[in-house]
């Protein structure tokens, strides 16, 4: 019988930072992939029915992704991750936010710091995601755009695709 998943979710207002918790049956290498390799990373990022679409992909320090994300009616939201550090299969941090179609950032929607740390257990994989915020403005609008609903969707689809890709 599979352990069910860790999910913990963790909204620190007076911090400005969400915490969020999740584990993977499947080995850390595998999970650092689906989060660095643009192959992989666009097949999960986006909740259905939205699909990502990546526009680049630089994973190192100074390097940055750019994505959209794209709804069934058209709609289109660009985004960034300019990445500080990277330590291979362990942790990668950076900066991510809204951003226009050329990568010029959007200052009228939040930006927010991430910290990734990948870590093996008996079970799998468990990965400890920190987002920091300017503001609690910048936190409680994130939070009224339904990120942890449509993050959750996202980690739901990538615990999908690992089950596929390691069976």
């Amino acid at each position: 019988m599979t352990q069910p998943a860790i999910f913990n979710f963790i909204v620190a207002k007076d911090d400005r930072t969400i915490t969020v918790e999740r584990s993977f049956s499947a080995p850390q290498d595998a999970v650092w992939d689906a989060w660095t390799r643009a192959d992989i990373l666009c097949k999960w990022w986006a909740p259905k029915p939205y699909q990502c679409v990546i526009d680049s992909l630089d994973f190192r320090p100074g390097g940055r992704w750019r994505y959209s994300m794209q709804g069934p009616e058209g709609d289109r939201h660009q985004c960034f991750f300019d990445y500080a550090e990277v330590r291979p299969k362990s942790y990668f941090s950076g900066h991510d936010g809204f951003c226009d179609e050329h990568g010029v950032v959007n200052a009228a929607m939040p930006t927010m710091q991430w910290e990734n740390i990948f870590s093996a257990n008996d079970t799998g994989t468990l990965v400890r995601i920190k987002i920091h915020f300017k503001s609690a403005a910048d936190l409680e609008a994130i939070i009224k755009m339904g990120f942890k609903e449509g993050f959750s969707l996202g980690l739901d689809q990538l615990d999908e695709l690992l089950a596929t890709r390691v069976a």
